[in-house]
């Protein structure tokens, strides 16, 4: 029988080492349900720096945060965060007369008509009230996080409650901003952090990693070891010979070239993630408090660095001036299984589907519960380990296909990229299935693909944006009668007007946020063990809320 953990070390820090150290430590250390002596260490080697590169989230961190008793308002103040309502994509797909199309994934979503998918409705009768109406109005018929998008307004009132409001959202944050907040909280609860570098690894009888050997602190010996140390894998793939599985077949991206750039207009605030179609990839705009972080992700098959990097600066114009970037490559995949034996990885190290759709920090969240969830002893039992390799290797899959969507399904024919990425890029079975459903019966639960973080208004929302329904005449039994569409319209509109006297300017909402943050509260004068806690690590789930909620 084996014994509860009591060691556990994170090699690597980082986004993906400090939120593993968060979960853990307000588990099993600092929570209100810590009961046990265990050790937290985290060890950063003094040779990595920490970038400062803004970053895209989905709404799972805003639960995070909720659950690791974080103030919202001092996160707002100390990582130069704005919110997100969802992402706007530009570009990727062409209308009738070969002009962008521009469409919304928006984060708040799933009003139904009579409890009926309105899509149909939609389908048939159009918007009524709207001259000209295109599949990417679609959101407008189940959401109100467009017109907020197009309003410049943020998901709630100025003095709405932390972590609510009229609409569902998500953060852009400086990332290393966040790694530095972050890793304030851990040690302040108990966390040990450590400045070492890793020299070598060294297994067991059993073939587990018994120590790490550490420049400073020689031999560290280990029970449990988490693995953030990025795409080296320095511990699961290089150690413990787990092989990476490569989805370049699936997608083609495998560089990036962040920029920063400063504010065109300071008083605007883009509540959006912006993704831009360009010859070769996309590039993204993530709008912070104090600047704008840009970025190009491409594919080296179809463009060198050089000719990549002159492609975007042309496209930044003087925003891009005098700017001096560098290509970053990128491993996209995953790792075979992330766990084994003793052995979890995380973040890079564990895999990476390009930044499209903003999953990357999602993953860490989502793995971090799934292993307090499975903790086991130090027996290490199987069936532990395997129950959170599947699930973990369905939330890729899951998340690869739904990127697939967003490529595959372009109709741009004008660069020899998008021309590969439309015929030749790979899709999974069970994706081509869907899509010849789709093509008959919108997403449904009753045609249901595995969706541990996208539900299917978000596949909906995408669809509709991609003009995949373009030439399709969607009939059953869910298109409500004219009449009916039509007051559901009205609803909708009323609704819509609510929300927006409620929400506020969303410039207006981060500064007020910002000067209503307490230093160091979150680090120091959050509840301590044993009070009462409102979805404390009690009340984890395995499975994130979907990224689009049924709200207004």
């Amino acid at each position: 029988m084996g014994k509860p953990i009591t060691n556990i070390t994170i090699v690597g820090g980082g986004t993906a080492g400090w939120i593993a150290a968060a979960y853990l430590n307000h588990r099993l250390q600092w929570g209100p349900t810590a009961n046990r002596a265990v050790t937290i260490t985290v060890i950063e080697s003094p040779d990595v720096g920490t970038t400062g590169v803004g970053e895209a989230t989905v709404p799972t961190l805003k639960e995070t945060l909720r659950l690791l008793q974080i103030s919202e308002a001092e996160f707002i103040h100390r990582t130069d965060a704005t919110f997100k309502l969802g992402n706007w994509f530009t570009g990727w797909n062409r209308d009738a007369a070969g002009l962008p199309v521009g469409f919304m994934h928006p984060y708040t979503g799933g009003s139904t008509v009579l409890g009926f998918n309105p899509g149909y409705s939609f389908k048939k009768y159009g918007f009524p009230g709207r001259e000209s109406v295109t599949d990417q109005d679609f959101v407008r018929t189940i959401s109100s996080a467009r017109v907020a998008m197009e309003g410049m307004r943020g998901p709630r009132a100025l003095n709405g409650p932390e972590f609510g409001g009229a609409l569902q959202y998500a953060y852009h944050v400086n990332a290393g901003k966040l790694v530095d907040f972050l890793a304030e909280v851990c040690v302040a609860r108990g966390v040990t952090h450590m400045q070492d570098k890793v020299l070598d690894v060294r297994l067991d009888d059993r073939g587990y990693i018994g120590s790490l050997q550490l420049k400073e602190h020689g031999d560290w010996p280990v029970e449990l070891v988490i693995d953030c140390t990025g795409f080296q894998g320095l511990l699961i793939n290089k150690a413990m010979g787990e092989p990476f599985e490569s989805y370049s077949d699936y997608l083609f991206n495998d560089r990036a070239i962040p920029i920063q750039v400063n504010h065109e207009d300071p008083p605007k605030l883009v509540p959006v993630t912006t993704c831009t179609a360009l010859d070769s990839g996309w590039s993204w705009n993530i709008p912070l408090q104090s600047r704008i972080d840009t970025g190009y992700v491409f594919s080296s098959a179809f463009a060198t660095d050089e000719a990549a990097l002159a492609e975007f600066l042309e496209y930044l114009g003087d925003q891009g001036k005098g700017a001096n970037p560098r290509v970053l490559k990128m491993r996209v995949g995953r790792t075979r299984r992330s766990w084994v034996k003793n052995c979890v990885a995380m973040g890079r190290s564990s895999g990476f589907i390009e930044p499209l759709e903003s999953t990357a920090i999602m993953t860490v969240e989502i793995m971090a519960r799934l292993l307090l969830h499975t903790l086991p002893t130090t027996d290490f039992e199987a069936p532990l380990i395997d129950h959170f390799n599947a699930r973990i290797g369905g939330l890729y899959e899951e998340v690869r296909d739904f990127l697939g969507l967003h490529f595959t399904l372009s109709d741009r024919d004008d660069t020899p990229y998008w021309k590969a990425v439309r015929r030749e890029a790979k899709r999974s079975d069970s994706l081509n299935e869907h899509l010849a459903l789709w093509k008959f019966s919108l997403p449904s639960p009753a045609n249901q693909r595995p969706a541990r973080v996208f539900s299917n208004w978000s596949v909906q929302c995408i669809l509709m944006g991609k003009n995949f329904y373009r030439d399709s005449n969607l009939a059953g039994e869910e298109i409500v009668s004219p009449e009916v569409w039509q007051r559901y319209i009205r609803e909708i509109r009323a609704t819509r007007e609510q929300v927006m006297s409620r929400i506020a300017n969303h410039r207006d909402l981060v500064d007020h946020m910002c000067a209503q943050a307490v230093p160091g509260g979150s680090a120091i004068n959050a509840l301590r063990p044993g009070q009462t806690v409102v979805g404390g690590a009690g009340t984890l789930t395995v499975a994130p809320q979907p990224v689009m909620e049924a709200r207004a």
